[in-house]
C-alpha cells in the first residue's frame, strides 16, 4: 500500500512539473513595455467627483474609451478580468476540494465527461455555452462587418485595459493580456442571449437528451439544471423599473425619466457608474458592466433611457432524425446531411498561471448548434447567433442627439431584446418592447419542439423593428416598464392590444406586482411632481391586485384547526402589504410571498401557500419567538463591516431581493442598485441625480468610495451626478 501511495504521489509530482513547464512557456506573452508606450497615442483626462465617479474626457471617442477602461480597471479589476476570461471561454477554474482529484483525473486521462464534474470545475457551464455557440468562429467571420469608427472605439477601450495592466503588473493576471477587440466583441455577442433567457433553452435540450420518455417540454425542471444555475449565479437580473412622464402630466411642466434597472449588487453584471465625454460628440453618463465599453442605461444632454429585461420567444428547439447507418448525419428534406464538427478546447485553470486543456467535439446543423448521442439529436436556433455588431448600436445610442437617431440604432436589430423607456428634452416619451422576432410558420406550435427535417422551418428572416409593441407620446402622459407584458405600460386607453400582433412572436404575458403598483400610483396622479415621482419609485407595497396577494388569499380562505395557525392567519390578514421600516407584519408576510416570487421567476411550479404559511409560522417561532418583528430588525444591506437596514422587498418598486437564511435575517443580493433621475424643464434645462448601492469603487476595498453611498442609498436619498 505504501509503495502504491508513493507511486501515485510521484505521478502527481511529475504531472505538476510537466504542467508548470508546459504552461509557463505559453502563458506569459504580455509585452508590458509596448503597452506602457501606447498611452502616447491617446489624449484623455480622468477626473473623479466627490463620490469617486469617473468623468472621462477625450479629444476623440477612442481617447474617451481608453480613459474609461483605465478607470474601470482601477475600480473593478476582478470582474473586468472575469469578462476577458468569459469572452475566451476560459472561466473554468479547478477548485481543490474533495471532488477535485476525480475531476482532475478525468480531464488528464480523457476517461471522464467534463459535464459530470461541474461541482469541481467552477465556471465550466458558461464555457460550455460559449463553445456550444461557437462564438469565436462567428466573431472571426463577421467582425469585418463592424464599421471602422466602432472598431477604433473598442480598440481604445482594449488599449486602456492593456495600459493599466502594463502599469500594474503585480495586480493583474498577466496571462490574460493583451485584451483585444475580438475579446470585447465576443463578450457582447455571448452576453446578449443570456439576458433574454437562452439558458432555459439549453437546459431544456439537456433534459430532452436525458429523458427516456416522449419528447416534450419540461419547463418546471429547468431551474434545477446546472447551466441555468450557473447563469443565475453570474448574470441573471431579478427585474427592473423605468418610468417616463411628459410635461402634460407634470405638475411643473417638466419631462421626467427614472432609470432603475435591477441587477445583482455585486459581480460581473453589477452596475458601474461612468461619465464619458469626447470632442467628437460623445457625452453619455449612466450604468455599464465590467468589461463593457458602452453605457447601457443612462443619459446625455439631449435624451435618456432605461432598460428592463423582457423574455419574448427568441429561440427554438428542433428534433433531428439521425441516419441509422451514420449517426453523424441528420435528415433534411429527404436527404442525409453531415453534421459540421468542430474541435473545441476547454482550458481549465489549476492555480496561478497554470492550466490544463481538455478537448471536446461539438456539432452544428443548418439549424444551429446541436447536442446529440447515438439515439437523439436536438438543434437550437436562437436570435443573436449570427449578430456581432451590438457595439455599433450601443455607440449610436450613446451619441444620439434626438429620438430619430436613437431609434435608428434600434432599427439595426442588433440588440435582440430589452424593454426600453425613453425621454428627451423635446418632451418625447417612448416605450418599446424591443425584440428581434423571427418570422415563423404560423402552422406550427413554436412553444414546443419543432420537427427538424424541413428546411422551410429554419427561419432566416425577422419582423421589422416597427412591428414590435411600441408607444410614442401616449395621451396619458406617462409610461412605466417593470418586466411586465408589453400591453400594460400606461393608461388603459393608450395600451396596445395583443390581438394586433403576430401570434408567433411569443410575447410574455406576466404582470408583476411592480406593474400594478406603478399603474395605481401614476394613473391616479393627474399632476405628478418630481418629488412625487421619487416617492412612487420608492414605493414598497404589494398591490391587492397582484399575483402575490391572490397567493395569500388562499391562506385567508383556509380553515385551520390549530389556534396558533388561526392567530397567525389573522395576523397576516392585518398586514397593510407594506415593507417600510417600522412595519411589524412585513417580515412574516415576505416570508410567505418570497417562495411564490422565486418559483415564478425560475419557472418552477407554484408552491402550496398553506404549506408555506405553516413553515413560516414555525420558522418565526423558532427564530424570533413571535410573528411581530420590525422590518428594520430583519432586512439589511451589507458592505464589508457596514450593515444598514433597508426598506423594500421582492417585486415591490423599492425592489430588494435577499435569500432566506436559517436565522431569518435577510441581506440583499440584488434589486435596486444604481438608479438615475433626469428631468428637463420648460426651457430644456436639465437636472440629473443618481445613487449607487455601495460606491464607485465596486471591488476596491481600500478606497473610501467602496461604501460611501450606502447610507444615502438606504435612506432613499440621491446625490448629484455632476454631469455639468
Amino acid at each position: 500500500m505504501r509503495k502504491l501511495l508513493f507511486s501515485l504521489l510521484g505521478i502527481v509530482v511529475i504531472f505538476v512539473i510537466f504542467l508548470i513547464i508546459q504552461n509557463y512557456r505559453n502563458t506569459i506573452n504580455f509585452d508590458s513595455k509596448k503597452f506602457l508606450e501606447i498611452e502616447k497615442n491617446y489624449s484623455y483626462q480622468i477626473k473623479r467627483d466627490t463620490y469617486g465617479v469617473p468623468h472621462v474626457h477625450g479629444m476623440r471617442d477612442k481617447d474617451a474609451a481608453f480613459g474609461f477602461a483605465y478607470a474601470q480597471a482601477e475600480d473593478d479589476l476582478e470582474h473586468v478580468e472575469m469578462m476577458i476570461k468569459m469572452s475566451r471561454g476560459e472561466l473554468s477554474n479547478l477548485n481543490f476540494n474533495s471532488k477535485t482529484f476525480s475531476a482532475l483525473y478525468s480531464l488528464v486521462t480523457g476517461n471522464g465527461d467534463i459535464m459530470e464534474n461541474l461541482d469541481a470545475i467552477e465556471g465550466v457551464e458558461l464555457d460550455f455555452l460559449f463553445k456550444f455557440f461557437n462564438v469565436h468562429e462567428t466573431v472571426n467571420k463577421k467582425i469585418s462587418e463592424i464599421p471602422e469608427e466602432t472598431i477604433n472605439y473598442i480598440k481604445g477601450y482594449a488599449d486602456g485595459l492593456n495600459y493599466y495592466a502594463a502599469k500594474n503588473p503585480n495586480l493583474v493576471d498577466q496571462s490574460l493580456y493583451p485584451a483585444t477587440v475580438s475579446d470585447l466583441v465576443a463578450g457582447m455577442t455571448f452576453r446578449m442571449p443570456l439576458f433574454y433567457g437562452i439558458d432555459h433553452s439549453i437546459a431544456e435540450i439537456i433534459n430532452l437528451m436525458d429523458s427516456k420518455e416522449e419528447v416534450t417540454m419540461n419547463m418546471n425542471a429547468l431551474s434545477d439544471n446546472p447551466i441555468v444555475a450557473s447563469i443565475n449565479t453570474y448574470f441573471k437580473p431579478s427585474g427592473s423599473n423605468a418610468f417616463a412622464v411628459s410635461k402634460s402630466r407634470s405638475q411643473d411642466n417638466e419631462t421626467m425619466l427614472v432609470i432603475n434597472s435591477h441587477q445583482p449588487l455585486t459581480g460581473p453584471v453589477a452596475w458601474y457608474e461612468i461619465h464619458i465625454k469626447s470632442g467628437e460628440g460623445l457625452n453619455i453618463m449612466g450604468g455599464t458592466f465590467p468589461g463593457s465599453p458602452f453605457v447601457h442605461v443612462g443619459f446625455n444632454e439631449h435624451l435618456g433611457w432605461g432598460a428592463t429585461v423582457n423574455q419574448p420567444d427568441l429561440s427554438d428547439i428542433y428534433e433531428l432524425k439521425l441516419n441509422p447507418d451514420n449517426k453523424n448525419q441528420y435528415e433534411l428534406d429527404g436527404n442525409w446531411i453531415n453534421f459540421i464538427e468542430t474541435d473545441q478546447t476547454f482550458k481549465v485553470k489549476l492555480f496561478g498561471p497554470f492550466s490544463i486543456t481538455y478537448p471536446i467535439k461539438m456539432y452544428h446543423s443548418k439549424h444551429g448548434p446541436v447536442l446529440k448521442d447515438n439515439n437523439k439529436a436536438f438543434a437550437l436556433r436562437f436570435v443573436g447567433m449570427n449578430d456581432v455588431n451590438h457595439s455599433t448600436a450601443w455607440l449610436k445610442m450613446n451619441k444620439s442627439k434626438n429620438i430619430d437617431e436613437w431609434l435608428d440604432a434600434l432599427r439595426m436589430e442588433q440588440l435582440a431584446s430589452l424593454n426600453l423607456v425613453y425621454a428627451d428634452k423635446d418632451d418625447n416619451i417612448f416605450f418599446v418592447h424591443n425584440a428581434k422576432s423571427p418570422v415563423r410558420d404560423p402552422n406550427y406550435n413554436w412553444k414546443q419542439v419543432v420537427p427538424g427535417n424541413k428546411i422551410e422551418l429554419i427561419w432566416t428572416d425577422f419582423h421589422p423593428f416597427e412591428s414590435v409593441p411600441q408607444i410614442l407620446n401616449p395621451s396619458s402622459g406617462y409610461i412605466f416598464s417593470t418586466n411586465q407584458n408589453p400591453f400594460f405600460v400606461t393608461a388603459k386607453e393608450d395600451n396596445l392590444s395583443l390581438s394586433n400582433f403576430n401570434p408567433t412572436m411569443g410575447f410574455q404575458t406576466r404582470t408583476t406586482n411592480r406593474a400594478y403598483r406603478a399603474y395605481e400610483l401614476l394613473d391616479a396622479d393627474k399632476s405628478i411632481s418630481f418629488s412625487e415621482l421619487d416617492k412612487y419609485k420608492h414605493d414598497n407595497k404589494f398591490s391587492y391586485n397582484s399575483r402575490q396577494y391572490k397567493f395569500m388569499e388562499e391562506i385567508f380562505n383556509h380553515e385551520f384547526s390549530e389556534n396558533k395557525l388561526k392567530n397567525a392567519q389573522e395576523f397576516l390578514r392585518d398586514w397593510d402589504l407594506g415593507t417600510d421600516t417600522n412595519n411589524l407584519h412585513a417580515a412574516f408576510g415576505v416570508c410567505i410571498l418570497s417562495p411564490e416570487w422565486l418559483a415564478e421567476i425560475t419557472r418552477k411550479p407554484r408552491p402550496d401557500p398553506v404549506e408555506i404559511f405553516i413553515n413560516c409560522v414555525d420558522e418565526f417561532e423558532k427564530n424570533f419567538g413571535a410573528l411581530s418583528v420590525k422590518w428594520s430588525d430583519v432586512n439589511f444591506l451589507e458592505r464589508g463591516s457596514n450593515l444598514v437596514h433597508i426598506q423594500g422587498g421582492p417585486d415591490v418598486l423599492r425592489a430588494i431581493y435577499a435569500p432566506r437564511s436559517d436565522d431569518g435575517i435577510l441581506k440583499a443580493v440584488a434589486g435596486d442598485g444604481l438608479y438615475i433621475y433626469v428631468k428637463w424643464d420648460e426651457n430644456k434645462k436639465q437636472v440629473s441625480k443618481s445613487i449607487h448601492q455601495f460606491g464607485s469603487a465596486t471591488m476596491n476595498m481600500g478606497s473610501p468610495h467602496y461604501d460611501d453611498q450606502i447610507n444615502l442609498f438606504a435612506s432613499e436619498k440621491l446625490k448629484d451626478t455632476f454631469f455639468n
